[in-house]
């Protein structure tokens, strides 16, 4: 009645993935599981081998989204599943035979929150592991964010584990309902991570996650906004749960920064600017400035306060750098009205910029 793993498997338009997916599900070791399937309106083929495999195996339940949103789906199948643990695996990647006996065995008979494994990169032409936590990380015991976190350090990886259902249930952990991917599993990973009583870690590698899918909402990134949004949400994570170490801050801005460089390195940055540039101000707005300036690298202060205010940036570098920085005076120029310490002149006012840029002349 009450499986010790409950998989969910989230799909929409995966027919070219679907089967080989399935089958290393239905082939685990561990055979007292249950297999949520849930389609969102799947239209090439999709939903009737998941209604095979329905008809075929009583372990496979199969529901259907009236929304196309990972984070939908997920809750929904979350709160339909009767498992001890949850297990998710992404409907175009798949899994050893052994992943699930071998991630139970570390539950400690069903005690620990959270059970997180090393992962497979899958490329058209290759196979790589992961380079893992090993070295920053005891492995196989349990611990907290606040002992090991580089736990947090990396991708997200929520597949590349099991969570225990009634913790999840008990902290309210829902993924975010938005549309698309949306790269929902970051909040769900911090979330997690932030609340788990006890996580144990393996670095021995069980899932195998494909890179090549062009359709994933990591390769096929439509919206510019959405890594710097999910890290908005991670950092309502870190506030709610007030944990904020140096060494944890040091994990936690290492991917704001990362996900910034994510999108500035993409094709069309420049013009998705004005839509992420507020986003990218309120989240450099949200960081510890004192850290920033005592603890970051000079890459990241810089990148830190050409988005919060470049104006300030005159205090905080060489004369040197500053110049170099002040170079990029297009971006200057636009962002005025996001400036923590801009003037407040009529020289701001589009018809007045010349005058304007004859005075910033003079300050610098």
């Amino acid at each position: 009645m009450n499986p010790k793993v409950s998989v969910i498997m989230p799909s929409l338009d995966v027919a070219d993935y679907i089967a080989q997916c399935i089958e290393s599900v239905l082939n685990q070791t561990l055979e007292d599981i249950e297999i949520i399937c849930i389609d969102a309106g799947s239209t090439d083929g999709t939903l009737e081998i998941l209604k095979e495999y329905e008809n075929t195996d009583s372990r496979v339940k199969l529901l259907h989204s009236d929304k196309k949103s990972y984070g939908y789906q997920m809750n929904a199948a979350i709160a339909d599943a009767q498992g001890e643990y949850i297990g998710i695996v992404e409907t175009d990647d798949y899994i050893s035979k052994d992943m699930y006996e071998s991630l139970y065995a570390l539950t400690q008979n069903g005690k620990i929150d959270v059970v997180k494994a090393n992962f497979y990169h899958v490329f058209e032409d290759e196979i790589k592991r992961d380079v893992g936590k090993k070295d920053m990380i005891r492995q196989n015991s349990a611990f907290t964010i606040e002992d090991y976190p580089a736990i947090i350090k990396a991708h997200p990886s929520i597949w590349a584990g099991i969570y225990r259902r009634q913790f999840l249930k008990d902290n309210d952990i829902k993924f975010k309902e938005e549309p698309g991917g949306a790269w929902v599993d970051n909040p769900f990973f911090y979330e997690t991570a932030f609340a788990a009583s006890s996580i144990v870690y393996t670095d021995t590698p069980y899932y195998y996650y494909r890179e090549f899918n062009p359709t994933s909402s990591t390769n096929n990134l439509g919206d510019y906004t959405i890594p710097i949004k999910r890290m908005l949400d991670n950092l309502d994570v870190v506030d709610r749960y007030n944990k904020k170490s140096d060494k944890i801050l040091q994990m936690v801005y290492m991917r704001a920064f990362a996900y910034l460089r994510n999108i500035e390195r993409r094709d069309y940055f420049t013009e998705n600017l004005p839509q992420v540039r507020p986003l990218l101000h309120e989240m450099m707005a949200r960081l510890d400035e004192e850290y920033i300036k005592s603890k970051s690298s000079q890459k990241d202060k810089i990148e830190y306060y050409r988005y919060l205010s470049p104006l300030r940036l005159k205090n905080e570098f060489s004369q040197k750098d500053y110049e170099n920085l002040i170079k990029e005076n297009d971006f200057l120029y636009e962002t005025l009205n996001d400036l923590q310490n801009s003037p407040k002149s009529a020289d701001t006012n589009q018809n007045n910029q010349s005058s304007f840029k004859s005075k910033l002349k003079k300050i610098f």
